[in-house]
């Protein structure tokens, strides 16, 4: 395949979409020059290796440098751009040396150690075209024209290889049409692939683990059986200023139970306005707060992020706004992957907002459990807490639940079972408040309890997910937590045997991970420059150290282009060129006699031995054989103009 302009537009297509112009410019003209010039370099398959393992060890490294850097980098999308750059070496080596098509083992380093010599090979023209168009379509800018030339530069190259039995127009016509149903195709794919996507979504959001929801969080209450509990690490929490880290992270509030579920009744959410770059704050600053570092990241553009009830500030959060609620529930948008965020907190005041009407509704199904459970008025706040406290004092923490069918769990759980986990206790804690005349929330978050001396941070777990009562007390709200304490051991009981390998490895790829993400490529500059210079200098060296050879005008290998080979001016060649120019082109490495039972043309056939004894004699062949060769073929020429 002839690519000659064809590529040289691909890769000036691909450096302008993507930003690589400086890159793109030279590469092009480099390219392009081959064609200009009949010098070639004899390389051999050794040296094509050397090539190919260098470009296998810069995928690599390109691949591990997107994966510890994915906070700044897609990792699929910027992985296409640069592998125009990636492949050009191997490319550009192929394209000024004498051979034509990639070996396969050059390629694959499985084939190598093959015995017998791999024949198979690749016009790896078509790859590099083929990248340079994907690479230039991983941005969004300008699509309707990029569409356009890409169909152009395709139609251009396919042109080449059209069927000459057939006019050019037809050809073009039919291309442009395939091109307009492509189109049309790939529209109303996409759309139905949105229509999917967003059903999905919609389904999938009723059974997703994590709290995403501020106005809405399923529980556990009522499930059948027992608990799942992973092991996993969710993130880590780091003390900055050598104090405990909060004990709680909080995710979000929500003051109207339903079911076995709570709500949000009030779903006004403000926009924050940052105090500075990724910077939020929610309340002044105070001499003597707590600072601590969350290792956390999301995995979405929305998410609710944790943080202490508390909390002062947030810095370096990796979003592009954050959202607050009334009931203090902080929805990040815009968010990327980045190691964590600090936050900044300190002991009273919540931010959440003071209480109202809802915070002390109890629904009627519950009156009559709770009028029997707590029949005396309590004298203030204090008094409310220490009795509720006292009524759940002798429960038990259990991660079994079997509640009857057709009973409520909540009132199963404090009339019968006494036992349950943190779900109900925080539930029947909020309730038993309001009862009470206390204004009380549902909380959900997770708790902060487990330290590795390894890593010198907290470590937070799937299963440290937790949900609390907060009830307004001494006018500020204040983290009413009645599940027992032995909730943790009893969780870190279903712990696996392998969870300390788990861990081992997990945090061991944290702190590469993180120490990745402080080191900066600029500090690596001049390093980078020199290995990239010495390694240029080497291919330069190796390549211009190469035998060379001149091309003669039909592209192949001829130290003197006056020197005759045997047989090419056999006039059976004529025969195949008028054949080809009608369509019925002999393929790359296809034999006559194949080529001739393809095309069905049999009376071809006779002719043959004359031209291979013409062509491949080594005694050389007498004048009458060619006369008689000549013959024939003026024959068949006057046959086919007859027939016409």
């Amino acid at each position: 395949m002839n690519l000659r302009y064809i590529q040289f537009v691909a890769i000036l297509l691909w450096g302008f979409r993507v930003d690589e112009l400086l890159f793109a410019i030279p590469m092009a003209m480099l390219f392009e020059a081959r064609f200009f010039t009949d010098r070639r370099w004899a390389l051999t398959r050794q040296d094509f290796y050397r090539v190919a393992d260098l470009t296998a060890i810069g995928l690599i490294g390109l691949l591990l440098f997107l994966f510890l850097n994915r906070a700044e980098y897609h990792f699929i999308t910027t992985l296409v751009q640069w592998l125009p750059i990636l492949f050009y070496p191997l490319m550009i080596v192929l394209a000024w040396s004498t051979t034509e098509r990639m070996p396969l083992d050059v390629l694959f380093y499985s084939l190598r150690r093959q015995r017998e010599p791999v024949t198979q090979s690749w016009d790896m023209s078509y790859v590099f075209f083929g990248l340079c168009l994907v690479g230039a379509g991983t941005t969004k800018a300008g699509q309707t024209w990029y569409l356009i030339a890409v169909a152009l530069l395709v139609f251009a190259a396919l042109f080449q290889l059209r069927s000459r039995r057939y006019h050019g127009n037809l050809w073009l016509l039919l291309a442009m049409s395939i091109f307009l149903a492509g189109t049309l195709g790939h529209q109303g794919i996409r759309a139905a692939h949105l229509e999917i996507k967003e059903m999905s979504q919609r389904w999938l959001a009723q059974f997703i683990e994590r709290r995403t929801n501020p106005l809405k969080t399923k529980s556990a209450i009522g499930a059948i059986g027992r608990l799942k509990s992973s092991d996993e690490i969710e993130f880590r929490v780091k003390s900055l200023d050598g104090g405990p880290p909060p004990s709680l992270l909080q995710e979000a509030t929500y003051d109207s139970p339903s079911g076995t579920d709570w709500l949000v009744l009030n779903p006004q959410f403000d926009v924050v306005t940052p105090y500075a770059d990724f910077t939020w704050r929610f309340r002044d600053r105070v001499p003597g707060e707590s600072r601590a570092k969350i290792y956390l990241e999301f995995g979405s553009e929305t998410a609710l992020v944790p943080v202490p009830g508390n909390v002062t500030e947030i810095f370096d959060l990796p979003a592009t706004d954050i959202r607050l609620s009334k009931f203090g529930s902080i929805q990040g948008e815009g968010l990327v992957a980045s190691p964590g965020y600090e936050v900044s907190f300190r002991r009273g005041d919540t931010i959440d907002s003071e209480p109202d009407r809802s915070d002390i509704f109890v629904p009627p199904e519950y009156e009559e459990t709770f009028e029997a459970l707590l029949p005396t008025p309590a004298s203030d706040a204090l008094d409310a807490r220490n009795r509720v406290r006292e009524l759940l004092s002798g429960f038990e923490y259990s991660l079994y639940q079997d509640v009857p069918q057709r009973r409520d769990p909540l009132i199963h759980f404090l009339t019968e079972a006494q036992a349950g986990h943190c779900e109900y206790f925080a539930s029947a804690t909020v309730l038993a408040l309001r009862h009470l005349g206390v204004p009380a929330r549902y909380a959900v978050g997770f708790s902060v309890q487990e330290y590795d001396d390894a890593i010198d941070m907290y470590i937070v777990r799937k299963r440290h997910a937790h949900a609390w009562a907060i009830a307004w007390i001494d006018d500020r709200w204040q983290v009413v937590d009645t599940t027992p304490a032995v909730w943790r051991t009893a969780e870190a009981g279903q712990s696996g045997m392998l969870r300390p390998v788990a861990d081992f490895f997990s945090n061991r790829l944290f702190l590469l991970q993180l120490w990745w993400s402080e080191q900066r490529i600029e500090d690596y500059q001049t390093e980078l420059y020199i290995i990239g210079g010495l390694l240029v200098c080497f291919l330069i060296w190796r390549i211009a150290t190469s035998e060379q050879v001149r091309l003669n005008n039909q592209g192949r290998d001829d130290e003197d282009a006056s020197q005759h080979r045997q047989g090419l001016d056999s006039p059976f060649f004529r025969i195949e060129e008028t054949l080809a120019a009608d369509g019925f082109a002999r393929a790359r490495g296809e034999s006559f006699e194949r080529w001739i039972r393809r095309i069905g043309h049999e009376e071809l056939r006779p002719m043959l031995p004359l031209h291979n004894r013409l062509r491949f004699d080594p005694a050389g062949a007498p004048r009458e054989l060619a006369a008689e060769l000549e013959h024939r073929v003026n024959e068949w020429f006057g046959s086919r103009s007859g027939s016409a």
